[in-house]
């Protein structure tokens, strides 16, 4: 008869309630994100036509330029929960998300089995590393399905099973059509596959877990259904030339906040730091090469360390190979998934939940105020009773929200980075700090209505031109048109 829940078990799941508590309350925040509104557009715009668009139909730069919508699946989620919740639609989503993701990785530590304190700690340190990721964006796609694949590796790895085989190519059809980092799972798989060829080249004098590379054929299987598996989607190919425009472009990291490397000004950047010093510490006190992890955990610096947007990819490296080196078979058995203690920390989670929800009051009301403070609401409803005509002109951040409010006038420029490229987004960027010869901009030149944020250095320079004039003000935005475009 299974055990009720006793003084002990209670105790323990208040510590794992609070856990869970860290990646769920970080991803209970208003929405803030400039991008969330051109994914939303873009969901809208492909449920309206009924397939994914093959030119941009959102920018006066993008007109007639391909472009590939590789997160459309995505797209079509986030706008069918916008459409039917709100912006609650999006927090819910988040936050579910996020608990998804925490499950999965603790899946992945568990495997360690380590000591009750120590799986607690470093858990609550990846999570809460996570913290500037855990907003409506596809990267919680690629975080999820990349803890899902470390998992089933470290199952292959030991004994080639079917299911877990079948399964991955299964992940990469979802993955392909969800975000485009699908391409470091594949990196995954072709240092898998390295590993096998090293170790089929020199079987003797292996160490054990080296002994635990999958053969030749079962690592190139593998990576050939992943990759087949990859052109399930509604641009086939085609959807290797956005990951091509990506990796030919570096100015996009010196002008795009997530993009920018860690500055070690928050706390999420050090515990960053630390979960690399662990995994650096782990590996090398095996005292022998592991081909596999060895490869891991030097990508996973790279990218890391060159844009924080990257960050999840180090903490689930470093619980990939805490989990490989660090198992033992003393082992506390409390979290064993019985029905009681899952019911229990399900409850304690909900409620906990709703108790917050209500404490920084996420309703749609209050998110809508945050938007409002973030974005040009009222500006966009003024721009709309007057009918201003564009052309248009914006700065970068509030290109995703103006193409979602008004889609009636493509934009200047948005966070697309590969479709608008590093030389426009440098110009826009220096344009709006008044770093250059604002007066030549060619875009500003043409445009007739400017759309522009209270507090730039180039709305203080327009409001003194004689060849604009204003014709809305707020704190948060400005509006001006040109002369002969005046109401």
């Amino acid at each position: 008869m299974r055990r009720c829940l006793n003084k002990e078990t209670i105790c323990r799941l208040t510590i794992w309630t609070l856990v869970y508590l860290i990646p769920a309350s970080q991803a209970m925040l208003p929405i803030d994100d400039p991008d969330i509104w051109w994914h939303l557009r873009t969901g809208q715009w492909i449920v309206a036509h009924g397939h994914v668009p093959i030119e941009d139909p959102f920018s006066i730069y993008g007109a007639g330029k391909p472009w590939v919508a590789y997160s459309w699946l995505f797209e079509i989620l986030v706008y069918g929960l916008h459409r039917h919740f709100g912006l609650t639609g999006l927090v819910a989503f988040t936050v579910t998300m996020s608990l998804v993701v925490a499950l999965t990785i603790h899946l992945l530590l568990r495997r360690a089995r380590l000591p009750f304190v120590a799986e607690v700690l470093l858990l609550a340190v990846i999570f809460a590393s996570l913290k500037p990721l855990l907003s409506p964006r596809p990267w919680l796609f690629s975080i999820l399905f990349t803890a899902v694949e470390l998992i089933l590796i470290f199952t292959l790895r030991r004994s080639w099973k079917l299911l877990p085989a079948l399964l991955l190519p299964t992940v990469f059809v979802l993955w392909a059509n969800l975000h485009i980092q699908f391409v470091y799972g594949l990196a995954i798989l072709g240092f898998l596959t390295v590993e096998s060829l090293v170790t089929s080249f020199a079987r003797s004098g292996l160490s054990q877990s080296e002994n635990q590379a999958l053969s030749v054929t079962h690592s190139l299987l593998l990576l050939g259904l992943c990759l087949a598996a990859t052109l399930v989607n509604p641009y086939h190919y085609r959807v290797y030339l956005a990951i091509l425009e990506y990796v030919t472009q570096s100015g996009a990291f010196q002008n795009i906040s997530e993009l920018h490397p860690m500055f070690f000004r928050s706390l999420a950047d050090w515990l960053v730091l630390s979960l690399t010093l662990t995994g650096a510490f782990v590996l090398g006190w095996q005292r022998r090469w592991n081909i596999f992890y060895l490869s891991l955990f030097v990508t996973a610096s790279f990218f890391a360390f060159r844009a924080r947007r990257d960050i999840w990819f180090m903490a689930l490296v470093v619980a990939a190979i805490v989990s490989e080196f660090t198992g033992t078979e003393k082992y506390d058995d409390f979290f064993d998934l019985t029905k009681e203690r899952v019911v229990a920390l399900m409850i304690s989670l909900l409620v906990c939940l709703y108790a917050l929800s209500h404490i920084r009051d996420v309703s749609e009301n209050s998110l809508a105020k945050v938007v409002e403070l973030r974005f040009p609401v009222q500006a966009v409803k003024f721009i709309k009773s007057s009918q201003l005509p564009g052309p248009l002109y914006n700065s970068l951040d509030w290109g995703g929200y103006l193409i979602w409010t008004l889609p009636e006038l493509p934009v200047a420029v948005d966070g697309r980075t590969n479709l608008h490229g590093d030389e426009r987004i440098a110009n826009s960027v220096a344009t709006w700090d008044g770093r250059i010869a604002w007066e030549k901009n060619p875009e500003l030149l043409r445009a007739r209505l400017i759309i522009a944020q209270a507090g730039k250095p180039l709305t203080y320079l327009i409001g003194r031109d004689p060849r604009y004039r204003l014709v809305y003000e707020d704190k948060t935005a400005v509006v001006f048109v040109a002369h002969g475009s005046m109401l």
